[in-house]
């Protein structure tokens, strides 16, 4: 069946006219945090977004998610969670065209740095959105390994160069969410690679495994990878110390079961998220509330 009329208006219009302002204005905030002093960049970033994402929609999904989530923190807490949370994605945006310069002159801790020297071959390193996530990935390339991505289409094609600037300074792949990612991380293990990846979002395709205590569709394929051709598996923890200061951990390898059975990947899905959780409860102003974690319900 054909869709009504208008949708389709709207999916033109979209086409036509939102993309391409988004686009515009995306890449205008793109050029002039590029321009800029990374410190100053990142501050004037986290500035407008502190005023700005309150004003969004996504504003009323966090509050939802911290309530859902956390349920005994009080108003005022909530309200100072939500402002750190927007100064923070602020600062990442304002820090994107800055990433290896961060790495390069010294804003970055590293913690754990000999459990990524002991990879000889392929392996994962897990995050979630937390600190400024883009930074990671810069603990497997200062240890000489090459990483490997999986990236959601951006909503707007048009920004989708964006993605592709970022991963150029990677060395890895990178692949498409979806069939291609299932493919192409076991073709990425087989070259070597590191994949990163930020499993702190929804996965329909994934197990249900508790989240703040509540039942949340988790991705396990890099579990169930990780048995199957015996590569290790690691913790990436960001956290943003003060400013465009950072500090990322990597963690000894993660014990695997001896089998990938569903009740043995559901205890150690369980586990990880367990970490992730403490991570978010410690720093919840860093970490991103606005995604669908719970589904379109909450």
């Amino acid at each position: 069946m054909a869709d009504p009329l208008g949708k389709i208006v709207i999916r033109a219009a979209r086409r036509v006219f939102i993309w391409p302002l988004e686009a515009g204005l995306g890449l205008l905030v793109f050029g002039i945090a590029r321009l800029l002093p990374v410190s100053l960049a990142s501050g004037i970033m986290g500035g407008l977004f502190g005023l700005v994402g309150p004003l969004t929609p996504w504003q009323g999904r966090a509050r939802r998610n911290i309530q859902f989530a956390m349920p005994d923190v009080e108003p005022a807490e909530q309200r100072r969670i939500l402002r750190g949370m927007w100064r923070n994605f602020g600062r990442v945006i304002g820090e994107f065209p800055h990433v290896p310069r961060l790495a390069d002159r010294g804003h970055i801790e590293f913690v754990g740095l000999e459990h990524l020297r002991d990879i000889s071959g392929g392996g994962f390193m897990i995050g979630a959105h937390i600190g400024n996530w883009e930074l990671g990935p810069y603990a497997a390339l200062s240890t000489g390994h090459r990483v490997a991505a999986i990236y959601r289409p951006l909503n707007n094609p048009l920004l989708s160069g964006l993605l592709e600037r970022r991963q150029a300074n990677y060395g890895g792949d990178i692949f498409r969410k979806g069939r291609e990612a299932a493919l192409g991380m076991v073709s990425a293990l087989r070259k070597g690679q590191i994949m990163c990846l930020l499993i702190d979002q929804r996965l329909r395709e994934g197990m249900i495994v508790p989240f703040f205590g509540h039942p949340s569709e988790t991705s396990i394929s890099h579990i169930k990878l990780a048995i199957k051709k015996k590569v290790p598996l690691v913790y990436m923890r960001t956290e943003r110390l003060s400013g465009t200061r950072f500090r990322v951990t990597i963690s000894p390898p993660i014990t695997l079961p001896q089998t990938d059975d569903d009740a043995a990947i559901l205890r150690l899905a369980t586990e990880i998220n367990a970490t992730l959780e403490g991570w978010i409860r410690e720093r919840p102003d860093q970490w991103f509330w606005p995604h669908r974690r719970w589904g379109k319900h909450i």
